[in-house]
This record gives structure tokens, C-alpha cells and sequence, in this order.
């Protein structure tokens, strides 16, 4: 028969080491649990932003490694304008004291793409002078070139791989729902993309390939976001049900 034990804490009572463990070993059951399955990505925050100079990284937190990993707020200094920065999110390997299980990490900025055990947090070419914006008008405004903070490159945990971040497709979602020729399976998609903090991969994937009638197979953030801004058109006009493909879609 088994128990589930929940400490107390009572004023007067002595403090245990099982209690101390019973604390410590529930929130890290649950997490295990929801998010076993899951892959290495980002969980929550680390929003950019520019100012005099600086770049602030927000707090945030990852899953790597069957790991949840939380992460302070830094500020980091910025000199590099006019070139393609990539913010990330270096992870070394962990080690152990005798009181601590400890993993060093470091939030960097550097040219060109993110290396081993380094999770993408954003890109931007920024000029000197201007803002960093992040007030995307429609999709295609996300790779606007300067002055713009692309998240369409970050990989986002989630069950069965990584998947993209959700203000990509909260965009993509509200141009589909605004244009009056979005046909039926575009509207499903774009309400579950409103209504979840997560879509999954395989959701994701599913529905590119039935809606453009291609092979279901897999594909890189960028084909993602192509496919994407296909289905939404540029302006938002969209591509309508019945100017698909003929045929179905080939799994």
C-alpha cells in the first residue's frame, strides 16, 4: 500500500530530515513527470531589450536535460551594431558538492549561430540610435531585417520536440482570424495557437503539410516560418481553401 506524505511544519515540532525531503521531492516528481517526455528548449521568459547601451535579458527558465532550470535577470553590455547578434543561453555540464548539485550557465551575445549545449534566445541587427522592436505588424515583419528581435529560431520545449515560439504563431493566428477568406481548417488552427501556450511539433507539422498538401515530413524553424507566412499571405490576405493543390497530402 502506498502513502503520499506532506510535511507540516508545525510550530513546536522538531524539524526532519524527512520532512525536508518530502518537501524537496514533490515538485521535482511533478515536474519530471509533465515534461518526461518533453524536449530541450525554453519554458518561460527571457524577453530582450535595449537601452543605452545595454542589453536586458529577462528572467527565464529551460528544460535540458531532464532538468528545469531557472534563470536570473542580466544586463549585458552592447557594442556590436550593424551585425547579426545572437543571444543564447550557454549550459555546462553539472557537478555535484557535498551539499549542492550545481550547473554553471552564462547569457551571451555573439555573431553567428548558437553552438553546443547553447539554447537561441532571439537574433536582431541592431543600428546605433534605434529601439529594438518586437510590435511585429504582421508575420513577415518578424525577419524584418534591422531594429527587429527575431524569435523565429528559438526552440521552445515541448512533447515530442522543439516547437516555435508562440508569439510567432499568436501573429500568425491573428492574421488568419482576420481575414475573411481563412477557410475552416486555418480558423481551428489559429484559435488552438490563441488558446495554448504550447502547440505541439507534430500538431504543428500535421497541419502545415495537410493544409499545403505536401508529405508530412520533418522541418527546420525557417521552413516552418515560410510555411507559415504562405498560408498567411503577405498583408494577411492569405491563401484561400480552394487554391491549394490538388490531391491529398502523402504520409
Amino acid at each position: 500500500m502506498q502513502q503520499f506524505i506532506e510535511p507540516l511544519f508545525q510550530k513546536g515540532r522538531v524539524l526532519k530530515k524527512e520532512s525536508l525531503d518530502a518537501l524537496k521531492a514533490f515538485p521535482q516528481g511533478v515536474v519530471s513527470l509533465g515534461l518526461s517526455d518533453w524536449s530541450p528548449g525554453v519554458l518561460y521568459g527571457f524577453d530582450l531589450a535595449y537601452e543605452n547601451g545595454q542589453v536586458e535579458i529577462s528572467a527565464g527558465a529551460v528544460w535540458y536535460q531532464e532538468q528545469l532550470i531557472q534563470v536570473k535577470k542580466e544586463t549585458l553590455p552592447f557594442r556590436a551594431y550593424e551585425q547579426q547578434v545572437t543571444a543564447c543561453l550557454r549550459l555546462y555540464p553539472s557537478f555535484c558538492t557535498e551539499d549542492f548539485l550545481i550547473r554553471q550557465m552564462e547569457l551571451r551575445l555573439k555573431n553567428g549561430e548558437p553552438g553546443k549545449d547553447e539554447i537561441e534566445l532571439g537574433r536582431f541587427r541592431l543600428s546605433k540610435g534605434a529601439r529594438l522592436r518586437k510590435d511585429y505588424r504582421d508575420l513577415r515583419d518578424c525577419r524584418t531585417a534591422y531594429n527587429t528581435l527575431d524569435v523565429t529560431q528559438i526552440p521552445y520545449a515541448g512533447p515530442g520536440g522543439a516547437t516555435v515560439s508562440p508569439l510567432l504563431l499568436r501573429t500568425f493566428a491573428r492574421m488568419v482570424l482576420m481575414n475573411k477568406n481563412a477557410g475552416e481548417m486555418d480558423v481551428q488552427f489559429a484559435f488552438l495557437c490563441l488558446n495554448s501556450r504550447i502547440v505541439s511539433r507534430e500538431c504543428l507539422l500535421y497541419y502545415l503539410c495537410r493544409r499545403l498538401c505536401e508529405p508530412l515530413r520533418e522541418l527546420s524553424h525557417s521552413e516552418i516560418y515560410e510555411r507559415l507566412l504562405r498560408i498567411a499571405g503577405p498583408g494577411g490576405r492569405g491563401i484561400k481553401e480552394g487554391h491549394r493543390n490538388d490531391g491529398p497530402a502523402i504520409y
